[in-house]
């Protein structure tokens, strides 16, 4: 999937976090990992420890798990691999969610920052008939953060009022190293700990749109000195 990056400017933007906030995509990643583990010969992690994998980057990852540094380019290649060979069979939405995002795209401009590689958040879009609502797309690069990534697309948007959507600690971190307000989705895979981080909290699919732009509008989603 292409995007163009030369979008608009202005207006009330977005941000979705993609896993744990639109994609209910935990067994997608308990499976991949599990795949990469086995192929590199490694012994199987616990579950939790899996589970634990979804919502950092796949380099964060390495640690996670105990690899050996040494062979962290051998995980994310196989990791990568695996994630492909798997992903339209075993990834899906929140339900409710794709109804929910295009109803926010009825009021304001979509876009999605994520810890997934591009192809990875791309191939999501597209099978499941996303593209038209996300304006842009930023996904997880080696050596970027996802609050690089969110200053990048805030730079290229522009927009009057801001707000990003996420499950874990490290979105509502991104988003407040950007200056952005954070919504809790706690239908996601984060916890109260990690909520309490958040602006507001958003507890089903359904209160999403109300929820967006409940925080939209408060003075902490205006963008001071925007032109």
């Amino acid at each position: 999937m292409q995007q163009n990056p030369h979008t608009a400017q202005g207006g009330d933007v977005i941000f979705f976090d993609w896993d744990g906030t639109i994609a209910d995509s935990m067994d997608l990643c308990v499976q991949e990992i599990s795949l990469a583990l086995a192929r590199m010969g490694c012994e199987p992690r616990p579950l939790e420890t899996l589970r634990a994998c979804n919502g950092p980057t796949d380099e964060e990852s390495i640690a996670i798990l105990g690899i050996d540094p040494a062979r962290g380019a051998e995980y994310l290649r196989l990791r990568e691999e695996a994630e492909f060979e798997i992903l339209a069979d075993t990834t899906r939405l929140f339900p409710g969610i794709a109804e929910a995002l295009r109803r926010c795209a009825g009021r304001a401009r979509l876009a999605v920052v994520s810890n997934g590689i591009p192809r990875y958040i791309g191939e999501s879009l597209a099978l499941f008939g996303l593209e038209e609502v996300f304006e842009r797309w930023e996904g997880w690069q080696l050596g970027r953060t996802k609050a690089e990534a969110l200053a990048q697309l805030l730079a290229e948007m522009k927009p009057d009022r801001a707000i990003l959507v996420g499950d874990r600690i490290g979105d509502f971190n991104a988003a407040h190293a950007c200056g952005v307000p954070a919504l809790a989705a706690k239908f996601g895979y984060g916890n109260p700990a990690e909520w309490a981080q958040a602006e507001a909290c958003c507890e089903t699919v359904d209160g999403l749109p109300a929820a967006a732009r409940a925080l939209l509008e408060t003075p902490t989603a205006r963008r001071g000195g925007r032109g």
